[in-house]
Parts: C-alpha cells; structure tokens; sequence
C-alpha cells in the first residue's frame, strides 16, 4: 500500500474542517502535516532537510551514517536535522533504532494570497526601521576603532 503524506498550509478552522470529514464519513483521510503560516513551514523544511526527506522517501529504514553518506555530508548535521524531523513527526524510529520516513510519496500544498505577503506588523516594522535609518543618517558616524594586539606570555626556556 502506498503512504502518502501531504504537508501544507492551512488554517485551524481548515484543519478542524477536514477532522470533522473525517469523523462524519468514518474514513482515513490521510497524512497531513499543517503550518499556520509558509513561514512556519520553512523553519522546519530547510533545504538540507528537504533532501532528508528526498532520499528517505521509500527507502526504509537506515542509520544516520547511511543517510550522511548517500547525502554526502557531515554525520553531525544530518544528526541536528533528523532530530528536527523526528521532533516534527516526520521521521520514526523503528524497532532496531533506525530512522524511518514512513511515506513513499510526498505532497506539499498550499496557497500564497495577496493579503499574506504584507501583514500589517511587517508594514508598521518598516515604516519604523524606515525612520530609525533616517535618524542615523543624520547623526555622524565616529570611525571604528581597532582593539590592540595582545601581548603574548615569553615561553619558559628549556626543552621545545
């Protein structure tokens, strides 16, 4: 059987929509992952953990130094970001303490309104960085000092 999970944007009222489906029409309705905000998605969805996820995507189960290796890169990163997907929920352990993507396909959905790309709390942010640049520019900046070298200990004598 195929696994799908479907990662995306959606509202509270989205989200308690499709559990009140759920529960009226008795079936499954699948895997989904929601954020509140695309921001949101993409604190957790980095790029390297992208390719996490890409090279997991039914592959089963392996170790994180398999997984560093088919990546090609360093063992303690991919630690840091499968810690992070297993904290999301995206990754498992499975019986032998592998790491396991438990989904063969992936489907990422949502939207991006208008409305969503200038919230009122970025414009007021603006418009206040806007007029603290314009207070430095008017105010002289002094020249940026250098610190002074440090004065190294003379080494004892003897045997080097």
């Amino acid at each position: 059987m195929i696994r799908t999970v479907t990662i995306g944007v959606s509202s509270l009222d989205e989200v308690m929509n499709r559990a009140l489906k759920a529960v009226d029409s008795g079936k499954f309705p699948g895997h989904f992952f929601s954020y509140a905000t695309p921001e949101l998605l993409f604190r957790t969805f980095t790029t390297p953990r992208w390719q996490i996820i890409r090279a997991m995507t039914g592959a089963g189960p392996m170790s994180i130094r398999e997984l560093s290796r088919r990546l090609e890169r360093d063992v303690k990163g991919v630690h840091r970001d499968v810690k992070a997907l297993l904290e999301a929920g995206l990754l498992e352990h499975d019986e032998h303490g592998a790491i396991v993507f438990p989904f063969h396909t992936v489907h990422v959905n949502f939207t991006l309104k208008a409305a969503d790309l200038a919230p009122p709390a970025v414009a007021q942010r603006k418009s206040a960085d806007t007029a603290i640049d314009e207070d430095c520019a008017q105010s002289p900046r002094s020249p940026r000092r250098r610190a002074a070298p440090r004065k190294r200990e003379p080494r004892p004598a003897g045997n080097r």
